[in-house]
């Protein structure tokens, strides 16, 4: 079989997918590599679980109030701009705590401050790319597309914690983040390069802007696979996902290991996932999208549980890793249900419902947890949150049609009713 026949492959073909696919994979390990960083400098400043849960609460914040919104502009604006804008301002972002570093005035509020930003710019960046990626990729080629991106996110989950760790304990927190300025600023040019296709969403600019958020939110509900979908995602990051947010906790008061070993754990489920999402992209065709996330959401939903109350490394790595594994489809299957499911000027919107779920599950999960860990232990947080979210998934698996029947592709209603 020749190379260029592996569906995931011809993918990356398109020239300007390359460039968006290699500044996606620089711009994840920068994002999880600072994830990590961050987490042990709270830590560091502050001795305070509950704190380094803000982390999550501060980056995911402005995704509820913002993310319809941010949808509705990827519908609207040139995609192209959105992309370079926002890598400017991540840059920026990394630059400002480089500084404050480098002279040694760095202060809790300034993280915080720093990661609100970040997760403002993020807010209008995810909806931005995926539709970016249906784009460039088409119809046809949206679940190996989708596949990709979570190769990237997963590969950056590997490299991005194991090297933020190793470069925190060997070289402090400002040798951190100078390979982060340089991460940035390497993915911020490759954006630059990148062009985008004419879209057909454009038609969406002559519909008014509220008229038109309110239609993304109608279709959210009146679809049963976009609910369903949203519905699980959301209960995934407020009660399972969050656990990434306290590895630096974990590692430290449950497995006793040092910075470096807490790179490793936090990089397991990326391992796993990476190998799960290659797997995924290896298949030419697909019928039962919904099978492959709500199976890989079950089982990262047992794989947390257990890993909750393991005090051993190895054990708790291989865990992670497999739970990954489950991940790569829950992810890469979460946005290709959501595009497929929505007509073509609606995707930025529908990615905007996605953004607003997950990230209203880890403003709740950041905060809950870390109150739990903080009053408790670590362990009982993570372990008794993820065993309540499989409890409420069970029944949207039961009431919706995601493991049921093949994804129903979009028709619009008039096409449906004029069909012989």
């Amino acid at each position: 079989m020749r190379i260029r026949s592996v569906p995931v492959l011809e993918v990356l073909q398109n020239r300007n997918f390359q460039f968006l696919w290699a500044a996606r994979w620089i711009h994840e390990i920068s994002r999880r590599m600072e994830l990590i960083v961050l987490g042990y400098l709270i830590l560091e400043l502050t001795g305070s679980a509950f704190q380094v849960g803000l982390i999550s609460v501060f980056l995911n914040g402005p995704r509820p109030p913002l993310s319809l919104v941010a949808g509705m502009l990827a519908d609207r604006l040139d995609r192209w701009r959105i992309l370079v804008g926002m890598h400017t301002v991540y840059l920026l972002i990394a630059a400002c705590i480089l500084a404050l570093l480098a002279v040694g005035s760095i202060q809790p509020w300034h993280v915080f401050l720093a990661v609100l930003l970040q997760g403002t710019a993020k807010v209008l960046d995810d909806p931005t790319r995926r539709a970016s990626l249906f784009d460039l990729a088409g119809q046809d080629r949206i679940a190996h597309a989708m596949s990709l991106e979570t190769i990237t996110n997963n590969g950056g989950k590997i490299l991005g914690p194991m090297v933020g760790g190793i470069i925190v304990q060997f070289y402090g927190f400002t040798g951190a983040f100078i390979v982060l300025v340089v991460l940035d600023l390497i993915a911020a040019f490759l954006i630059f390069k990148m062009r985008l296709p004419d879209r057909s969403a454009t038609i969406v600019r002559d519909t008014a802007f509220l008229q038109g958020i309110r239609s993304g939110i109608g279709h959210s509900f009146s679809d049963k696979f976009v609910l369903g979908v949203l519905t699980i995602s959301l209960v995934m990051n407020a009660m399972v996902l969050p656990l990434q947010y306290f590895i630096p906790v974990i590692a430290t008061d449950v497995l006793k290991v040092g910075p470096a070993l807490g790179g490793l754990l936090g990089s397991a489920d990326g391992i796993g996932a990476f190998i799960g999402a290659i797997i995924i992209g290896a298949r030419r065709r697909y019928t039962f999208h919904g099978r492959y996330f709500v199976i890989g959401a079950l089982i990262v939903g047992v794989g947390v549980v257990a890993v909750a109350w393991s005090p051993w490394f190895v054990v708790s790595f291989m865990l992670l890793l497999g739970a990954g594994v489950g991940q790569s489809g829950f992810s890469t299957m979460q946005s290709t249900i959501l595009m497929l499911s929505s007509p073509a000027e609606m995707r930025g919107r529908i990615m905007g419902s996605q953004g607003l779920v997950n990230g209203l599950g880890h403003l709740i999960g950041g905060v809950e947890i870390g109150a739990i860990a903080q009053a408790f232990t670590i362990s009982l947080a993570i372990g008794i949150n993820a065993g309540v979210g499989i409890l409420f998934m069970l029944p949207v698996i039961l009431l919706t049609p995601l493991v049921k029947r093949p994804i129903e592709l979009y028709r619009r209603p008039e096409a449906a009713n004029s069909a012989p």
